[in-house]
């Protein structure tokens, strides 16, 4: 699929913000694309840079064909620069060569492309470097700023940048891309409910330690549902052997409220895209055994269990409570 199709599907009001200002020449000296990663930040940036290069524009917008669109979609442009966090943040000495080659002509003409990718971890250092090629533009220089939580960029810096905000992706949409990368049906199923973000998604995708985390969760599950009397034993056994960090706890509460959730569509007859489409059989049968009342009490006593995860209450205390709670009568 040529990326702007790929684009337009998937950030339909932002391409046709851009490609409107493109065919205008409104583009301003700095942009601000924010949203969760996975969401095309990076490609529309890319798809933007190719529309100022572009050696045969159609209709005022990149050809995608010609060398120079090739080249920038590829990222082998030598007038379209990136820099990405050294570690665990962008500090000042690589901002200091991007403003370098602020003031340098171009390769190939006078157009530069900046592109600055995870930009809310730059040091304070960093961001205050960066400021003084915001604040006196060179007109022949467009930088976009990619990230992921604006709120952590100086405000200097934000009321600076053209701010973009790219929606996430609708399950339906992430399940489709999923599948167009040839991701097994129910493990895409389970991946749109815990991330909205295809990269993300397929990285777990290839994770084994979260195929089986996924495994234990859902059986977690069915002892509990079922009341079976070594619910509360699976918990020392196979749980916190399995999740042994925090988010790791988290994730383990996520997977059991997904298939209490999926039990409780079942039970109501309001099915859109079930998180374990593979265990649906076995979740009508328990459905038809449990009220829609004590479904939803132990969803809200799941949700309360995530909160004291969340404010660091002992993990392995916090599941063997949740236990005692669901599988009493």
């Amino acid at each position: 699929m040529r990326i702007e199709d790929n684009l337009r599907s998937i950030q339909p009001i932002v391409f046709n913000q851009l490609q409107k200002t493109i065919k205008k020449k409104q583009l301003t000296h700095a942009y601000l694309f924010e949203g969760d990663s996975g969401t095309g930040k990076k490609n529309m940036a890319l798809w933007v840079a190719a529309s100022l290069f572009c050696q045969n524009l159609v209709d005022s917008l990149p050809c995608q064909e010609c060398t120079s669109c090739v080249r920038v979609l590829k990222q082998v442009h030598p007038d379209v620069i990136e820099i990405a966090p050294d570690g665990l943040s962008i500090k000042v000495e690589q901002v200091r060569q991007l403003k370098a080659e602020f003031s340098k002509s171009g390769v190939e003409g006078q157009q530069k492309v900046f592109i600055i990718e995870d930009a809310e971890k730059m040091t304070p250092g960093a961001a205050n470097s960066l400021l003084k090629f915001l604040e006196e533009p060179n007109g022949k220089a467009i930088a976009f700023l990619l990230t992921t939580a604006k709120q952590r960029l100086l405000p200097t810096i934000l009321s600076r940048c053209q701010l973009i905000h790219f929606r996430n992706l609708s399950k339906q949409r992430l399940l489709d891309e999923l599948e167009k990368k040839q991701l097994d049906s129910s493990q895409s199923a389970l991946l749109v409910h815990l991330t909205n973000s295809l990269e993300t998604a397929v990285l777990m995708s290839q994770d084994e330690w979260f195929h089986e985390a996924s495994k234990i969760g859902f059986k977690w599950f069915v002892q509990m549902i079922t009341k079976k009397d070594g619910s509360f034993i699976f918990i020392q056994t196979d749980i916190m052997p399995h999740f042994k960090e925090r988010n790791q706890h988290l994730l383990a509460i996520d997977l059991v409220l997904l298939a209490y959730r999926d039990v409780l569509k079942v039970h109501y007859e309001t099915i859109d895209i079930l998180a374990y489409p593979q265990y649906r059989e076995q979740m009508e049968k328990i459905a038809k055994q449990m009220s829609g009342k004590k479904l939803s009490c132990s969803i809200e006593s799941i949700l309360q269990s995530r909160k004291k995860l969340e404010n660091n209450v002992n993990a392995q205390g916090v599941f063997e409570q949740l236990t005692l709670i669901v599988t009493k009568d």
